[in-house]
């Protein structure tokens, strides 16, 4: 009987460490790549906010200096606001009265150079953010980074490039 109690309560010691070993190192790895992803994932949102910034400066530069060589009622909505804190919608509304005004501007005038100037570097702005969008939005929509997206309360943003 002392041989039977031997056999049953034997504990292979060797076995139980090498599982604990290879639970401990995987363990590693997913803690290891989680601070790698969501690394990622928040520098790649702080250059779309860094970008939207930017953009958010030019596009109230622009509709400054639009409003003052071209009168149009709808950018008193506009004057006194703050553009970063508009909704998306509000300032695709004001980029595309801009962009209808601009076509008042005369190109030709020598005193309107500053404000086409002002009027390309939005829409550089606006194309260097939509890019950013895009890369954000396809890094958001991929495994792994959806899931910790997810858990980050990340959401896919919407392009001011018109589908035409």
């Amino acid at each position: 009987m002392i041989v039977i109690s031997n056999v049953v309560f034997a504990i292979r010691w060797d076995i139980i460490i090498e599982v604990s070993i290879l639970v401990l190192v995987l363990l590693g790895a997913v803690s290891v790549a989680t601070i790698i992803i969501t690394r990622r994932l928040k520098n790649t949102y702080k250059e779309l906010y860094r970008q939207q910034s930017k953009f958010d400066i030019e596009l109230r530069k622009s509709m400054n200096l639009i409003s003052k060589v071209v009168q149009v009622e709808a950018f008193d909505k506009y004057e006194n606001v703050v553009i970063k804190q508009l909704s998306f919608p509000e300032k695709k509304e004001l980029l595309d009265l801009l962009m209808n005004a601009y076509h008042s501007v005369d190109q030709e005038d020598e005193n309107n150079q500053y404000v086409i100037e002002t009027y390309d570097n939005l829409h550089e702005m606006r194309r260097i953010l939509d890019s950013k969008i895009l890369a954000f939005n396809q890094l958001i929509s991929i495994f792994p980074f959806d899931f910790y997206a997810k858990i980050l309360k990340m959401k896919k943003m919407p392009y001011y490039t018109h589908n035409e």
